[in-house]
């Protein structure tokens, strides 16, 4: 009686221990299937935010009370500009509010991690909100063109839903919502130089 009472009692320890080994490695999946859930929201899933890739950045028309270090300044057209990162501002007040660039205002060197695309068979590159095409060893700010593809777009547009149509509106140009690669994209469907 003690011998099976003694097996019995050494059985149920290891039933114990064997739950909690399969709690343990429960809790490590779902920790793990969170954080992958996470990351594929911040980097290509379904339901990430359009500004995900500029998620850091101020969003467009936020006021600053001091310029990121080492951004350089552009004078252009009567006004200064300041660049760093591939964002501007601009003075306002006494500190600086996040701005799109005016359309010509050149650069030396495009932004690390601009997207490039072709339309029309044109090359034209995108940082930031911000469109570029090559002027001899420059690039210079152009209206977006229509048809456009980005990844993101920076924090500050605003979100409108027509006839059930979700778009999202930054600083005049209106993008719309598409699939590419099982990824949510933005395609700019008008822009402040095409009625």
């Amino acid at each position: 009686m003690k011998s099976n009472l003694l097996k019995f009692s050494q059985f149920g320890a290891f039933g114990k221990l064997h739950n909690l080994t399969a709690v343990i490695a429960l809790c490590f999946v779902l920790v793990i299937c969170s954080v992958s859930q996470a990351d594929a929201q911040r980097h290509g899933g379904h339901n990430r935010e359009p500004s995900w890739h500029y998620s850091r950045m101020p969003a467009h028309g936020a006021y600053i009370h001091r310029l990121p270090h080492a951004a350089y300044r552009i004078p252009y057209g009567g006004n200064v500009y300041h660049f760093r990162h591939g964002f501007y501002y601009r003075p306002f007040n006494n500190g600086f509010i996040f701005t799109p660039p005016p359309f010509g205002l050149r650069i030396g060197i495009l932004p690390r991690g601009f997207l490039s695309f072709n339309i029309g068979g044109f090359p034209y590159y995108y940082y930031g909100g911000t469109y570029y095409i090559q002027r001899e060893h420059e690039y210079e700010v152009v209206a977006p063109p229509l048809g456009a593809i980005v990844e993101s777009i920076p924090r500050g547009y605003e979100k409108v839903i027509i006839n059930g149509e979700t778009f999202y509106i930054l600083g005049g140009v209106q993008y719309r919502p598409i699939m590419r690669n099982g990824e949510i994209w933005y395609e700019v469907i008008k822009s402040p130089n095409w009625k």
